[in-house]
């Protein structure tokens, strides 16, 4: 995908918020010891924060699994 250096900077921020707000649902489910729950939120704040990693390097993957691969 083809962005501008403003379109880029927007996504990787918005998939960083992502990552910190699931990262939060993560806690409060943890709180309340719902541990497959608090487990499925850690892993999609991870692949937030990878997601923007690649964005902010270039780098494209066509699926889920290709950033989590």
């Amino acid at each position: 995908m083809k962005l501008t250096e403003d379109e880029r900077k927007s996504l990787v921020l918005l998939r960083l918020n992502n990552a910190r707000q699931t990262l939060e649902d993560a806690r409060i489910i943890a709180d309340n010891k719902l541990w497959k729950a608090a487990a499925n939120r850690l892993y999609y704040a991870c692949h937030y924060a990878a997601s923007a990693l690649m964005v902010k390097f270039g780098l494209e993957a066509k699926t889920h699994s290709g950033i989590n691969g």
